[in-house]
């Protein structure tokens, strides 16, 4: 029978003399449950915006984006797709023209980033999901049509495509010609309709227009030019894996790059931000567990007599030391284990209620996400916290009061 814990466990809930002392066990128990539960809610929520803020750019960043080491384009011969699309791990691939254009549509024109790519592409960006209006494809009702993204539609007062009129101009400059000596001849100008009007967020919805790869080749007389390859890839856990063969089979001629390290500083900006909130949060625990401290004080006073009698019957110094960090590992344990059922209480109703609004957001509440990980590392973090404040302070208290206890017994 482990006699300190038995001890321990009766002193937790036993009722006290003094009442001051339930007191304080009680608010060091609530103190440590709450920073757990914050802990949890926090980190819940900074993944949320995590999710929330990849779901946003996922559509324009595939899970890997070859492009060329050297310049802006590089000629599709000179990349073995088929070789590509044999790794198993490779769902689906598109070649892409992505390049500033000039937008007219009437008196109204814009600059914009023409993104020129394959059909298949709109189910890789799972284009559907964030369609305001109209259809996702390139097959207009005249010919091939162009998407484009809310903003740019509204300043430029472009009309859906009716099978009539081809309102939308596109026009870039040909390389190779200086406008000075060709004058208007220095820019292909193409006329689409506009077959569909997306909405992801509001840089690419004043940034984006999407084309068939064929139209974007044309406008930029490219030929047989591509400015990247874009991969979709079946497992999202295997980017970095494939991402390193890729670039050992393709040489130092391609760079290989995965949809994080395209936004590295986003993505390390939020790590960060998650690491930090964690480390100030674990601060305020640890100011937090000086209430342990209290409680352990406060009851080492009450039990002296208790203290001399198990010392007369045989007791070491270690087992009564060890009777009262039992009582401080018990604190924390209780303040733990409600701590993460009330952070995962909140979290749970506010994923399935939304009880927190965001307005004039592109999601109707605040975004959690719970991390089996995140929740191990407060559990750890905390406890650890707990051990340091029930240990560090007992040594030389207990000395003290096993003194006073000889003495009062």
């Amino acid at each position: 029978m482990n006699l300190p814990l038995l001890f321990a466990r009766r002193y937790l809930f036993a009722k006290r003399s003094t009442n001051a002392i339930n007191i304080i066990t009680a608010i060091s128990i609530l103190v440590i449950a709450v920073v757990t539960a914050a802990m949890v809610v926090v980190l819940s929520t900074l993944n949320g915006i995590s999710d929330l803020v990849d779901s946003i750019y996922s559509p324009f960043d595939q899970d890997l984006t070859i492009t060329p080491a050297v310049g802006k384009t590089f000629d599709r011969k000179d990349l073995d797709l088929e070789e590509v699309l044999a790794l198993p791990e490779v769902r689906n691939t598109s070649w892409v023209i992505e390049e500033n254009v000039l937008l007219r549509s009437g008196d109204q024109r814009r600059v914009a980033t023409m993104k020129g790519v394959e059909d298949q592409y709109l189910s890789m960006s799972h284009m559907q999901r964030y369609l305001y209006s109209g259809e996702a494809t390139f097959e207009g009702l005249t010919g091939p049509a162009a998407l484009l993204g809310i903003g740019l539609k509204m300043d430029l007062g472009v009309p859906m495509d009716d099978g009539v009129f081809q309102p939308l101009e596109i026009s870039a400059p040909v390389r190779g010609r200086k406008l000075s000596k060709y004058q208007q001849r220095a820019f292909e100008t193409v006329t689409m309709a506009v077959r569909g009007v997306f909405t992801m967020n509001l840089d690419f919805d004043t940034k984006y227009l999407l084309v068939p790869l064929t139209t974007a080749a044309e406008v930029m007389h490219y030929d047989s030019a591509v400015s990247a390859l874009e991969i979709e890839l079946t497992d999202k856990d295997q980017m970095d894996r494939v991402a390193e063969r890729l670039r050992a089979r393709l040489g130092p001629a391609f760079t290989v790059k995965t949809r994080y390290q395209k936004n590295a500083l986003m993505y390390r900006t939020n790590a960060s931000e998650k690491v930090f909130t964690f480390a100030v949060l674990s601060f305020i625990g640890l100011i937090g567990a000086f209430n342990i401290i209290a409680s352990l004080t406060m009851m080492m006073i009450e039990k002296r007599r208790d203290m001399g009698t198990i010392t007369a019957m045989g007791a070491t110094p270690a087992m009564v030391r060890r009777i009262f960090f039992h009582e401080g590992l018990l604190i924390v344990v209780v303040g733990v284990i409600v701590g993460l059922v009330l952070g995962l209480g909140i979290c749970l109703a506010q994923e399935h209620f939304g009880f927190v609004r965001l307005s004039d957001s592109v999601v109707e509440a605040y975004p959690v996400h719970i991390l089996g990980s995140d929740l191990a590392l407060i559990a750890i973090m905390v406890f650890a916290i707990g051990l340091v404040a029930a240990w560090i302070p007992l040594r030389a208290l207990s000395k003290r009061f096993l003194q006073s206890a000889k003495t009062v017994s």
